[in-house]
């Protein structure tokens, strides 16, 4: 298993480590604690990202022709 630091998720996800390490607070990301560190698998990476997912809408005009 490959284990990403909040420098590495950073990079990974495109966010500022600051960002990273408010999210983890608020629940938002997913985590592991070792040793005092928190650490994210490519799994609880890829869960952030599906839970952020916008769901696409309808371009303007298009409404209500279905």
């Amino acid at each position: 298993m490959v284990l990403f630091d909040v420098l590495q998720a950073s990079s990974e996800l495109r966010l500022a480590p600051i960002t990273i390490r408010r999210r983890v607070k608020s629940g938002e990301i997913p985590y592991r604690k070792l040793g005092g560190r928190i650490f994210f698998t490519q799994e609880d990476l890829d869960h952030y990202v599906k839970a952020s997912a916008v769901p696409a809408r309808k371009p303007d005009g298009e409404a209500g022709h279905d």
